[in-house]
């Protein structure tokens, strides 16, 4: 099957549906806020040790394969992690 808009939609209405039960299920708006910050703290800590995990793994089969190609992809998720660790501080997260 191919990628379509219809799944961007879908997941855009997902991630609204989410973030609107948690608003609305909440005892007020700051409650609700804090818990949806406290989701995006554990989504940006998942990407990011995701990120160096795989960083690693790719970086040492690039090397005991010798493949220049994998040791310079494996930058991919390094930088992905590095960005996603500088959003994180910058939004006190």
């Amino acid at each position: 099957m191919a990628f379509s808009y219809i799944h961007v939609i879908g997941a855009f209405a997902a991630a609204i549906a989410i973030i609107m039960a948690v608003l609305l299920t909440a005892p007020n708006l700051t409650v609700g806020t804090n818990r949806l910050r406290l989701g995006v703290k554990v989504l940006c800590r998942t990407v990011a040790g995701a990120g160096y995990v795989l960083f690693l793994v790719m970086l040492v089969w690039g090397v005991t394969t010798r493949s220049e190609t994998l040791m310079y992809t494996s930058m991919i998720p390094l930088a992905v992690a590095l960005l996603t660790s500088k959003f994180m501080q910058r939004n006190g997260l």
